[in-house]
């Protein structure tokens, strides 16, 4: 878990995190900016993957998102 930050918008990205930084994350950057950011940017390639990984398991449907 990541410590609390006085800064509102810094706490609300956290919010929008889920609360927590991958622990790997968190060693590699030093400001909690870069941390957040580095970890929304992790959380959108892990859900491209798993988005790509449920389309070839069900195919892909036309018009199905439309």
């Amino acid at each position: 878990m990541v410590a609390a930050t006085e800064d509102p918008r810094l706490h609300r990205a956290l919010e929008l995190l889920g609360g927590s930084i991958d622990p790997e994350i968190e060693q590699s950057f030093s400001s909690l900016e870069e941390r957040i950011l580095a970890q929304a940017l992790e959380n959108v390639e892990r859900a491209e993957w798993r988005l790509r990984e449920i389309q070839r398991l069900v195919g892909e449907r036309d018009g199905v998102l439309a």
